[in-house]
């Protein structure tokens, strides 16, 4: 595994001075009541895998498994996280090849270089679980070596809670959370070259852009190859009532 740069950012990982993270999370267990999170990214994950011919994504903190599943059978499916997420997904998905790992960990990720072999890497909204981050991007850099592309997700903390906010997070399950800006900085350097960085939406209940979504690669010719495929990404149609009367009231407030 590659080792990721020392430098200022594992004193306070680009953010802010005064940031305060949470020194133990607790568990996050991905049963969230029919709201489904970063409903995109497993998309672009799809468009930017055909474009590149990709056979196999591999979702690193893949959760209970749902969403990657979706992208079954155009791909072959690998989920790796731990705990109770594991078995759920080996039990409802025996399709895919679902592994235990600690991503707070130094091992390497339990993948061989010929399964990563020209795969696209998902890790969403994983990084602001663990407590030594770090770790976690020296894995997601060495895929590199051997996978096409990383995309990786995690909440804009400015747009969430305001250009003010502290920590530590809200939500329970969260060390730190980072702002666009303090992100890009932290996966610079992590020893990431090639990065689009932007931002989508956080849940299917929402069309706020409150998280970010940050696209890697090995060289800039395959970034600049795969861009245009997540700056003219399907606007899908809302799944929540609301988002659909909201929109409609919109139309007649402005149109007449």
């Amino acid at each position: 595994m590659r080792e990721v740069r020392r430098s200022s950012m594992i004193d306070r990982y680009s953010i802010r001075r005064g940031y305060r993270a949470r020194e133990v999370p607790e568990y996050f267990d991905d049963d969230l009541g029919g709201v489904v999170w970063q409903p995109d990214v497993y998309g672009d994950a799809g468009r930017i895998g055909a474009s590149l011919g990709a056979r196999r994504i591999v979702d690193v903190g893949a959760g209970d498994g749902t969403k990657l599943a979706e992208l079954h059978p155009t791909f072959e499916i690998v989920g790796i996280d731990f705990g109770a997420n594991v078995d759920r997904s080996a039990n409802r998905f025996p399709f895919g090849s679902w592994r235990h790992h600690d991503l707070d960990t130094a091992d390497p990720l339990p993948m061989t270089d010929d399964e990563l072999d020209g795969a696209v890497v998902v890790c969403s909204d994983v990084i602001e679980h663990l407590r030594t981050p770090e770790l976690l991007l020296g894995k997601l850099l060495a895929t590199l070596d051997h996978a096409s592309a990383v995309l990786i997700s995690t909440p804009e903390r400015e747009l969430w809670h305001g250009v003010r906010s502290d920590g530590p997070p809200r939500n329970r399950h969260h060390v730190r959370e980072w702002s666009i800006r303090e992100f890009g900085h932290l996966m610079n350097g992590a020893g990431f070259k090639h990065v689009s960085i932007g931002l989508t939406r956080s849940n299917d209940r929402t069309e706020e852009p409150f998280t970010i979504e940050a696209l890697a690669t090995r060289t800039q010719e395959v970034l600049e190859t795969l861009v245009p495929l997540l700056i003219d990404r399907p606007v899908p149609a809302p799944r929540h009532a609301r988002i659909a009367r909201w929109i409609r009231a919109g139309r007649i407030l402005r149109y007449g």
